[in-house]
């Protein structure tokens, strides 16, 4: 079975969607990723999609976005905000610059589109309602500890989320109550086209054995995502296991942190960093993998988790909320978050068994094509907007 075989909602010809998000330029997470990919897939389906994106005061953006309008505004790219006592407050005053910028910009254009999708950003949303526009707003939320001072969620048209997000939001019944917009569940995905098992040269090109067990985490590098475990957790594992790798794709303000612990471990010649990939070259790391490891401390989701269960790989994870979700049908296996020597010996338990490997590996990639593709979640994101033009 393939995505192609799986029946979305009507397409969405003719719609004209603005995507406002900051970071898609800056960096790769998961908010980015199902912007640039649900984009794609509408576009696919006839809509016209622009975005509105970030890029340095000064220099282009990192990861341009093809057609994408940049704004220039302030980025300190590794200051490690989540490690600093109220560093928090700096990365704001970043975003607030942007949402600024953003919303001037958006007003003057807004009869242009007919619906503006904005990634979080509630300040966006706040100072765009204030110059009265009344071209339907979509707020994605990536998260529910989103931070608010003005109240710009309550202002826009429409909320959507997924994962742990979405059901801590109804759990606290802020869909319901407090004057919040419509909340619907858009369900993240991935491209099982794309990320599937196939033949990679990522071994040869890197000088990596074909007896090698290979561990892959792609990943930001930021507190969260807990790559301070992993190394202790992997340093154990390969004492007795001469032959692994650790590979690790991601940039963020601890990479050289990581990168010392590495080298104070002894391993730092059995770990590679390879830094940020372009989103169309994972597939052939993926492709080379024999483990999908999640380290994190917290997950609302995962998109890393996706794409190694659609590439056929089985996932090891921590209890970060989400990702045991995912996995919980046969795909992989949990251990205990922040406990290395559990996250070592389920890397012991994978390595000394090719036959779990493939069997949860398996299984991992019918779940992703039964239940987390692209164009059915395009499909319900183009019925949301129809319902809103529909209203207004």
């Amino acid at each position: 079975m393939t995505t192609a075989d799986l029946h979305a909602p009507e397409k969405p010809s003719g719609l004209r969607v603005l995507f406002v998000n900051r970071m898609a330029g800056l960096e790769r997470g998961g908010g980015e990723t199902f912007d640039l990919e649900i984009s794609r897939h509408l576009a696919a389906g006839g809509a016209r999609v622009a975005f509105l994106t970030g890029a340095p005061l000064l220099g282009p953006a990192p990861l341009p976005v093809e057609g994408a309008r940049v704004l220039h505004t302030p980025w300190l790219r590794w200051f490690p905000w989540d490690k600093v006592r109220g560093g928090w407050r700096v990365r704001q005053v970043e975003f607030e610059w942007f949402e600024w910028r953003a919303a001037r910009w958006a007003a003057r254009h807004a009869d242009e589109y007919d619906v503006i999708q904005v990634c979080e950003l509630p300040n966006f949303v706040y100072w765009l309602k204030g110059r009265g526009v009344k071209t339907p707003v979509v707020m994605r939320l990536t998260a529910p500890n989103y931070y608010d001072p003005r109240g710009g969620v309550k202002l826009a048209d429409a909320l959507m989320a997924s994962g742990t997000t979405i059901e801590r939001l109804r759990a606290g019944g802020e869909a319901a109550g407090g004057g919040m917009p419509p909340l619907v569940d858009i369900p993240n995905s991935v491209d099982a086209e794309l990320f599937k098992p196939g033949a990679s040269d990522f071994r040869a090109q890197q000088g990596i054995g074909d007896d090698e067990l290979v561990v892959l985490y792609v990943a930001r590098f930021q507190a969260f995502k807990n790559h301070a475990l992993l190394m202790e957790a992997f340093a154990e594992f390969a004492r007795g296991w001469p032959r692994a790798r650790l590979v690790l794709v991601g940039s963020g303000p601890l990479r050289a942190r990581t990168e010392q612990q590495a080298a104070d471990l002894g391993v730092a010649d059995r770990v590679m960093f390879l830094g940020e990939v372009p989103y169309r070259d994972l597939p052939v790391v993926y492709a080379a993998a024999d483990v999908k490891v999640v380290s994190s401390d917290y997950e609302s989701f995962c998109f890393a988790a996706l794409e190694g269960m659609a590439a056929e790989l089985p996932v090891l994870t921590t209890d970060c909320a989400w990702v045991p979700r995912l996995v919980e049908d046969g795909a992989g296996l949990v251990v205990p978050a922040g406990d290395a020597p559990a996250l070592a010996e389920g890397l012991k338990t994978l390595a000394a068994d090719p036959e779990l490997r493939r069997r949860l590996g398996s299984r991992g990639r019918e779940l992703v094509v039964e239940r987390h593709t692209w164009p059915a979640s395009a499909g319900k994101l183009a019925e949301l907007y129809r319902q809103l033009l529909n209203r207004s």
